[in-house]
């Protein structure tokens, strides 16, 4: 089996798992944006204190300029550091980690939904457009495909835990097949958070006139 029927049998195997996370995920947006549009809609105190929020931490933590190489790492390793971050890297831990991986999930989304509402609030939907959805059309699969790889692992993980507790014999071909499905989401995901940091980073400033 060549390797362009690999990948094609991994997805069509993971087809499922992401559709269920794309739909938690997309849900989660959609309530978060609704709710903090409102929240924000009637609370012109809240929106000028997260906008004089933001400007000074801007400058507190050092955030690199747009369109140059630091701000594309920022954004890329950021984006990536479930795979590298030590202080990330636990929610590959059975069990425990997937708690976490369902809290992050549904954190990232709400985040989303509420930059969407404060973005259209205080600059418009035609900015809010050009400021998320070029990258955002790369950056949410990517999220999708990184936690649908997550949770891959954790089933695949999960069975081999319960068989040795159970004293029964793990099934090594069918966890590999989970590693191998792990494997294969996590890189495609890293992929588009490389394309997805690099539009955000050189094409984005431009589309919004920065």
């Amino acid at each position: 089996m060549g390797y362009a029927s690999e990948v094609r049998s991994v997805f069509v195997r993971s087809k499922m798992l992401i559709g269920i996370v794309a739909i938690v995920f997309f849900l989660v947006v959609f309530v978060s944006t609704l709710a903090s549009y409102v929240l924000l809609a009637t609370s012109p105190e809240l929106v000028r204190y997260l906008q004089n929020f933001l400007a000074g931490e801007r400058g507190l933590i050092g955030i690199p300029p747009p369109e140059t190489s630091g701000f594309y790492w920022l954004i890329f390793l950021n984006n990536i550091g479930h795979f590298w971050n030590p202080s990330r890297t636990w929610v590959w831990l059975p069990f425990v980690g997937a708690f976490s991986l369902g809290y992050e999930l549904i954190l990232n989304a709400i985040i989303i939904g509420g930059v969407i509402s404060f973005a259209t609030l205080t600059r418009g939907a035609a900015f809010t457009i050009a400021g998320l959805a070029p990258h955002g059309v790369l950056e949410i699969p990517a999220f999708i495909l990184e936690f649908a790889g997550l949770t891959r692992w954790h089933i695949a993980a999960s069975r081999v835990i319960y068989g040795k507790m159970s004293g029964r014999q793990v099934d090594r071909p069918l966890f590999m097949e989970g590693v191998k499905d792990t494997f294969v989401l996590s890189l495609f995901s890293v992929t588009l958070f490389a394309v997805a940091a690099y539009v955000e980073t050189f094409i984005t400033p431009i589309l919004i006139g920065h």
